[in-house]
């Protein structure tokens, strides 16, 4: 049967977006009968839209002989089920799009660069090459270069002389794909959470699809050449999407193409033996970015450095909430190093050594047990108070972004979840997660924490976390074009929809949210707006919400830490974020190593900022706190109790560190040293006040942190 949309109960579903339940259907207002359907058999009726990226795109409906009242568990449990199938369904629809092939589709014309081999002995050993410490610790494996994927259109491939055995392997390599891709799925879901692993789960369902598989088949039998057969299809597609209106289903064809790439890659494996990801590996990739975090198999990354790329990069926070040293900024390193030869990155100092001979590697294996056993002891302390010596309390939390970062939480002592980042997630899936899935990995993170703190950030996408599938647009600058919310501003369906998730999690009593890089009271009142809105849903839902949900805001630009005492009577919340508000304040794009020298949150500018938003959150009553990288950094950790921060939220590993900092300083030192601070007229005299003050409280002699201590603060007086 085919109904016209909002014709019947079904329609009635499909147009208002809300399940649609009787105990008896016939005496439904809306109810519409047609005897060749033979369902006057049928008494109780219940149907639930399947909705993707805010459009419903079909109705599940159920109906039982017997005259029964849906409750509200039955009809939640439903929806989850229609919200599960609604992506499934949306991707079989888009596959069956194209019924043949397309025969203009352009063939491989020119020379791929031959993929470089394993490495050869060096004759030199010990190849230093610096770059920027990026995230702590010290790892011994071997290289793997993280090539650009595969260009299928510049591919030099010689197929077989029997076209039945070129079809054969295609489809061998088909199946290769999908059982490596299912593999990776399950790995990364039972270690790092679904969140994480769903990425692979939309590119399996293509390599699955019959549709897809069979025009493959025929292609590679016409013409006797698989690498021909992929481009000639997905040059079909490409074709196929890119004349569809939405922007989000239109880019799909993203996934088709990375599924193109996979099944080649796997057949060129086959033929030449490619190495795959080994245990240990030390990746070297063009840039640090974090949407390589979704796609490589974390769990044999012992290492990571870059060319490119900054220690606050948005690439970088994620190595170092995983807890993987990395190194960025090193110019030419893709060049210089060798697959396959071993490398130590020591990510404290920012330093790679190649080749290293057996005496070095003896006397690195020892610091990194050294260093091992120094967190071991640290997270052994956890339980002890984060307070001065002169009882001066600080709260120390957590910056997390997946749902394996929750353990971390716990192994380090923090004191819950001062920011969860939710673009993890989003890229994942290569775009905006529905509601349901965003519900229950927030609900989930909430119940993990409670009855402790977590902080849930609206998305926050653009400037380096770029993202296929999200309507960002190609700008000359995106550091300050439509990023964070003003990029949500702009889809406020989508933005209602995480708006939705978040309030339905903080039904756990613990959840405060969090609106990032807000400029003026406008967007603020916008979101606030929203809110509202979306609070009214779950209102007309039923579903049950914490009605004080508090609702803060990240200073970090220089508009919203000026203008903060107007913002304040705005918000319950302020939490200045460092990394943005030195990058806005001294005009350095973060992620650029050409001007990572000048990047410095100890710059008595940024100071000032974060003195004039502490004051203002002090004059409006409301906590303050420090989510950026500068609330790890251990001259700065003085300073910024001094200036009067509650609390500061870091990478979980840092929580032991900045907690044995705080326990050796008074308060009241700090805060003659944060007056010092900002009389001082550079950054560099702002980090001999941090670096004295951690040499007068005896911390260069403390047993697990003293050596690392002693090397900042020899770089800061390097004479002594």
């Amino acid at each position: 049967m085919r109904l016209p949309h909002g014709e019947g109960l079904v329609g009635l579903a499909a147009t208002t977006g809300q399940p649609v339940v009787t105990a008896r259907a016939r005496e439904h207002p809306q109810y519409k009968y047609f005897p060749e359907t033979g369902e006057e058999r049928f008494d109780s009726f219940m149907a639930v839209p399947m909705i993707v990226q805010g459009a419903t795109i079909g109705v599940l409906a159920v109906q039982t002989i017997e005259p029964r009242e849906f409750d509200s568990n039955e009809v939640e449990i439903f929806r989850t089920c229609a919200q599960l199938i609604a992506p499934v369904v949306i991707n079989a629809q888009l596959l069956a799009l194209v019924e043949t092939s397309d025969e203009e589709a352009s063939q491989a014309a020119a020379e791929r660069e031959a993929l470089e081999g394993r490495a050869s002995d060096r004759e030199e050993q010990n190849i230093e090459h610096r770059g920027i410490p990026t995230s702590r610790g010290i790892a011994i494996g071997t290289i793997y270069r993280l090539e650009t994927p595969l260009d299928l259109e510049r591919l030099h491939y010689t197929p077989n002389s029997d076209p039945e055995r070129e079809v054969q392997e295609l489809m061998d390599a088909i199946g290769e794909a999908r059982r490596v891709l299912d593999g990776m799925r399950e790995k990364l879901g039972s270690k790092f959470g679904l969140d994480l692993a769903a990425v692979f789960q939309t590119h399996i369902q293509i390599l699955e699809d019959k549709g897809f598989v069979t025009k493959l088949r025929k292609e590679a039998l016409a013409t006797g050449n698989a690498l021909a057969a992929l481009t000639n299809v997905i040059g079909t597609y490409r074709k196929t999407f890119q004349r569809m209106s939405d922007p989000y289903f239109r880019e799909r064809v993203t996934d088709i193409e990375d599924v193109g790439q996979r099944v080649m890659e796997s057949l060129l494996g086959e033929r030449h033996h490619t190495t795959p990801l080994s245990e240990g590996a030390i990746v070297v990739a063009s840039n640090l970015l974090p949407g390589m975090f979704a796609r490589l198999e974390i769990e044999k990354i012992a290492a990571i450095v870059s060319e490119h790329g900054g220690p606050t990069s948005h690439g970088a926070i994620f190595a170092r909430t995983l807890e993987v040293p990395a190194v960025t900024g090193i110019p030419g390193i893709q060049a210089a190093v060798r697959s396959g030869e071993t490398a130590i990155v020591d990510g404290g100092e920012g330093l790679i050594i190649l080749s290293p001979d057996e005496g070095l590697l003896y006397e690195y294996r020892r610091a990194q047990q050294r260093y091992t056993v120094s967190i071991e002891h640290l997270d052994a302390l956890r339980d002890r108070p984060a307070e001065t010596r002169d009882g001066r309390a600080i709260r120390l939390t957590a910056n997390v972004g997946l749902v394996s970062d929750l353990r971390l939480v716990d192994q380090h002592g923090a004191d819950g979840v001062g920011l969860f980042r939710t673009e993890m997630l989003a890229f994942a899936h290569r775009g905006f997660p529905g509601e349901e899935e965003q519900a229950e990995l927030y609900e989930h993170v909430a119940k993990s924490m409670a009855p402790r703190l977590v902080t849930i950030r609206t998305l926050d996408l653009g400037g380096d976390k770029e993202m296929p599938n999200v309507g960002m647009r190609l700008e000359d600058n995106p550091q300050l074009g439509c990023r964070s919310i003003r990029l949500s501003l702009a889809n406020q369906g989508i933005f209602k929809a995480q708006l939705r998730a978040i309030y339905r999690a903080s039904a756990a009593g613990n959840v405060r949210l969090m609106l990032p890089m807000i400029t003026s009271i406008d967007e603020v009142r916008s979101a606030k707006a929203l809110i509202a809105e979306a609070i009214q849903d779950l209102e007309r839902a039923g579903i049950p919400y914490d009605k004080n949900v508090p609702v803060g805001l990240m200073i970090e630009v220089p508009a919203a830490a000026i203008t903060a005492d107007a913002l304040a009577r705005e918000c319950d919340f302020f939490s200045i974020g460092t990394n943005d508000l030195t990058q806005y304040t001294l005009a350095v794009d973060r992620g650029n190593e050409n001007v990572a020298h000048i990047y410095d949150p100890l710059h008595p500018a940024v100071l000032a900022l974060i003195d004039a938003s502490v004051r203002a959150a002090s004059r409006a009553n409301i906590p303050i706190s420090v989510c950026g990288e500068m609330s790890s950094n251990p001259l700065a950790v003085p300073l910024l109790v001094g200036l009067g921060i509650q609390e500061l939220s870091s990478t979980p590993s840092a929580v032991p560190l900045v907690k044995e900092i705080i326990r050796e300083l008074d308060f009241g030192d700090l805060e003659v040293d944060a007056r010092e601070a900002q009389k001082a007229g550079t950054a560099a005299a702002v980090h001999q006040i941090g670096a004295a003050r951690l040499r007068d409280a005896g911390l260069l002699e403390h047993p697990d942190i003293g050596p690392w201590l002693r090397t900042l603060v020899d770089k800061v007086f390097p004479s002594r």
